[in-house]
């Protein structure tokens, strides 16, 4: 019901196959159903349904918004790209190594070469042709990234470290002969489960405003119910 408010179910279903079927290779159904479960049990205590009980928003709710979430990037609705999101909160990374040690490809952009090299010589014989896109490279034998540091997780060339390895849990994949970013959703991985959960809560957020209005309950009653 809640979601409704936002997109309409057929747009909505749309969106989501597609994804899956764009995601298919980063995104196992599996995976993706412990990482809305993961999300469903932080966003339970951030959103209380019980404030909302009066406009009928029900648990199911939460589970759809979070759905919505996952496909949608919010700049398409006004709000931050996944982007602006994610640079906005790098203390959500916990410095794990997850990404590190089970990335099966790290992608070098072809004019980030030169300055990889500049700063790490010694990754010359490191780079190969990009099996997807052969006028850019990558890192081989990377099945745990040789330079991560097995004791810290540091990277060991972090300064001067792909845009890849920047813009994670963003990932780059291939979409109708272009490339675009996704949000590669690991429930163990605390950054992609926070991306995922500040979009829930900004979507949950917008669809009870417009939901209010619908109702036409003031402004200043949405504080009082909220204080």
């Amino acid at each position: 019901m809640l979601r409704n408010v936002l997109i309409d179910d057929e747009l909505f279903n749309n969106l989501r196959k597609k994804a899956l079927e764009v995601e298919k290779d980063e995104n196992s159904p599996k995976e993706i159903e412990l990482l809305e479960k993961t999300v469903f049990k932080r966003l339970k205590k951030k959103r209380s349904v019980k404030k909302y009980k009066k406009l009928g928003v029900t648990k199911s709710d939460l589970k759809e918004i979070i759905e919505l979430a996952e496909v949608l990037s919010l700049d398409a609705l006004g709000g931050p790209s996944n982007y602006e999101i994610k640079e906005k909160h790098q203390e959500w990374c916990t410095i794990c190594g997850r990404c590190c040690r089970e990335s099966e490809s790290i992608f070098i952009h072809k004019d980030e070469l030169n300055i990889l090299l500049t700063f790490n010589p010694g990754l010359k014989n490191a780079i190969i042709r990009n099996k997807i896109f052969p006028e850019h490279f990558e890192l081989k034998d990377i099945q745990p990234c040789k330079y991560i540091d097995p004791e810290t997780n540091k990277c060991g060339i972090y300064d001067s470290r792909p845009q890849v390895c920047r813009s994670y849990p963003l990932v780059l994949i291939e979409s109708g002969g272009k490339a675009r970013n996704i949000i590669n959703l690991r429930h163990k991985c605390n950054f992609s489960v926070n991306l995922i959960l500040e979009k829930s809560m900004i979507l949950f957020d917008d669809a009870v405003k417009k939901l209010e209005e619908k109702n036409g309950i003031s402004k200043r009653q949405r504080i009082r119910a909220k204080s």
